[in-house]
């Protein structure tokens, strides 16, 4: 089953090397994504409701944060906000967060904060990686 494996690794690497040719026509090489099933999704802790502990993925992906600036473009920030949290806590914690008599403006606002700005890309301390100088 290691040849099987082995055989796999080394088809798929001589697809990776075979479109790093460089197109005469153009002075740039194609970007490669890497396809979804070879991501793997680390979870980090957001918040916790009791002792019921709710996570967001360590880096949300950039298709993501795509999408919030697409709907915040055409439906404002406020409208875009909503489908940004339920797509990166998902519905049972989005929920939890409804659901929540003790759940305060300061806390909401911090976990809002937090999503949007992983989602963005933005780190701790408000320094983007856009910085020049």
């Amino acid at each position: 089953m290691a040849s099987t494996t082995a055989r796999t690794r080394q088809s798929a690497a001589a697809k990776r090397n075979a479109a790093k040719t460089l197109n005469p026509d153009v002075d740039f090489e194609p970007v490669r994504i890497a396809a979804d099933d070879e991501v793997v999704e680390e979870r980090v802790p957001l918040f916790y409701i009791g002792d019921d502990e709710y996570t967001i993925p360590k880096r949300i992906p950039k298709g993501v944060a795509l999408q919030y600036l697409r709907q915040a473009g055409e439906r404002g920030h406020e409208l875009a906000t909503a489908p940004l949290l339920i797509r990166v806590l998902g519905e049972d914690a989005y929920e939890a967060l409804e659901k929540s008599k003790a759940l305060t403006d300061e806390q909401l606002e911090s976990i809002v904060d937090i999503i949007v700005g992983q989602a963005l890309g933005r780190q701790e301390g408000g320094k983007g990686k856009a910085q020049s100088g």
